[in-house]
């Protein structure tokens, strides 16, 4: 009777020329020449040997090794090198000993040993092994020395982003071809190279460097509103907050290539070699002062790895000063972000109460702000309803909401900003918890003696697309109201666009 067998198969990208194929044929001619019949096959295809983390073929074998009755005597395997190049060979004869422990011996069918557990065949394996490993480090190190040359040449083997950059194969000659998004090369001496995409892409990418750099806004605020304007990525996909994080972050927007990060690197710390980096490697898609500018935010709103003491600290030294701090002036302050907090306490409400806050006197103030918030809200409605009654526009208010309805059908609702101190300068903030039950959203900017500075008048798509802090200086998308004939003009310009865009054409 044939004894029952398993084989176990693996090709990684440093040996493709070691087919699946060629490794199951030598294994089933061992098998009819010594009288096994392989019943079952572990196969991992395109694996790595230096770690067992990603090999899901040889962790099946391990556990179906261990299983009672066990479903095979003995563990076919090409050569040792297909087994694993563990950079610690005793992680191979672990895993061997484990087969052998459970009854099931592992035999190398293309090795010159023999199967029997002798000292020498012991110390040949060891050799073997070690010859695996070191075969493994060499080729990393000859691979990387060409990837950094490659990377200095200008050629980038990362991953493309997601927007702005396109690729291009250049062969040995020169010649140049464009690549689409995920089109492969022809031939293996072709080089990729990067360079700026589409116009459209590119504007796009400047625009988002923009909004977060120079009009103030934060991440999340920007991936909101280009979702709000039906913005996507090739592709059709969303642009969400880790997407918009990725292109502010993306050094080749500067021209500058970057290989060989830590976070991708294998093995121990002390053993990772620093990153290649190579500047001014290719036509940059962002201003050098707009990248620096970008990148200057980015750090001071880096996510340091303190320990909830600190931060519990760094809140007690603003609360001595503001004893009224809430959610909204952390982000002010450009302080840890509400999710950080609620991430380590549960709430930024119960950071506040550890830190320190008293909770009487912060509702105390939440319910005078309210008060005057409501009573200087109102008094502004009813003074721009006389206003524009006195210019001839027919305005009512809302029965249920701080909105006006002008000529019995047009609606416009007020939104008071009062003025925050937001990193040493005076700005407003547009709180949009909801969408505006209005066809157009009225914002005043208030000073602190309760009197509205200016006003600026946006319909639904601005209200949605605007970033939410405003300095003095709003952005050029943005026209200020400063007059009551301003005011008016601008109401009547409105209306009557509105009503030429539902006309039918």
């Amino acid at each position: 009777m044939k004894s029952r067998a398993a084989a176990y198969v693996r090709m990684s990208s440093d040996r493709q020329e070691l087919s699946i194929g060629t490794q199951l044929a030598a294994i089933h001619a061992y098998a009819s020449a010594h009288e096994l019949d392989v019943i079952r096959t572990y196969e991992d295809a395109a694996k790595s040997g230096l770690e067992i983390a990603h090999r899901n073929g040889m962790k099946s074998l391990l556990r179906d090794v261990m299983d009672v009755p066990r479903p095979f005597d003995v563990v076919l395997v090409y050569d040792v090198s297909r087994w694993g190049r563990f950079k610690d060979i005793d992680a191979a004869a672990y895993y061997e000993y484990t087969c052998r422990l459970h009854g099931a011996k592992v035999i190398y069918v293309q090795e010159v040993f023999g199967t029997d557990e002798e000292p020498m065949t012991a110390l040949l394996k060891t050799l073997k092994r070690a010859m695996a490993a070191e075969y493994s480090r060499d080729l990393s190190v000859k691979s990387r020395a060409g990837q950094d040359r490659a990377v200095h040449l200008g050629y980038q083997m990362g991953q493309l982003p997601c927007l702005g950059l396109t690729r291009i194969a250049i062969d040995r000659f020169g010649n140049r071809r464009p690549l689409a998004r995920g089109q492969s090369k022809a031939m293996q001496s072709e080089r990729i190279a990067w360079v700026p995409g589409p116009p459209e892409e590119v504007e796009l990418v400047r625009r988002i460097f923009r909004l977060y750099a120079d009009a103030n806004g934060t991440i999340k605020g920007v991936a909101k509103q280009l979702r709000d304007e039906g913005l996507t990525v090739p592709g059709g996909h969303p642009f969400t907050t880790a997407r918009v994080d990725n292109l502010l972050r993306c050094e080749s927007f500067a021209g500058h290539f970057v290989w060989g990060s830590e976070r991708y690197a294998v093995g121990p710390l002390k053993h990772r070699r620093p990153p290649t980096r190579a500047d001014n490697a290719i036509e940059p898609v962002i201003p050098a002062d707009l990248w620096q500018r970008t990148q200057d935010r980015l750090w001071v709103r880096r996510r340091l790895r303190r320990d909830k003491e600190q931060m519990i600290q760094v809140l007690r030294e603003r609360l001595a000063e503001h004893p009224g701090l809430n959610c909204l002036d952390l982000e002010a302050m450009g302080l840890r972000s509400r999710r950080a907090y609620t991430n380590a306490f549960g709430s930024v409400s119960r950071a506040l109460e550890l830190a320190g806050r008293d909770p009487h006197l912060v509702r105390a103030q939440h319910e005078r702000q309210k008060v005057v918030g409501r009573r200087v809200g109102d008094r502004i409605n009813r003074d721009i309803a006389r206003l524009l009654r006195a210019h001839g526009i027919d305005c009512s208010h809302h029965p249920r909401s701080r909105v006006l309805v002008i000529n019995g059908a047009v609606r416009m609702r007020l939104q008071v900003l009062w003025p925050r101190n937001n990193r040493g300068r005076q700005r407003w903030y547009v709180l949009k918890a909801r969408r505006p039950i209005a066809d157009f959203v009225l914002l005043a900017q208030m000073t602190d003696e309760e009197h509205a500075m200016r006003f600026v008048l946006i319909d639904r798509a601005e209200y949605r697309s605007t970033t939410p802090w405003l300095d003095e200086q709003l952005p050029p998308y943005l026209t200020p109201i400063s007059t009551c004939d301003g005011l008016v003009q601008a109401v009547r310009s409105r209306v009557a666009g509105l009503h030429k865009a539902d006309e039918p054409s």
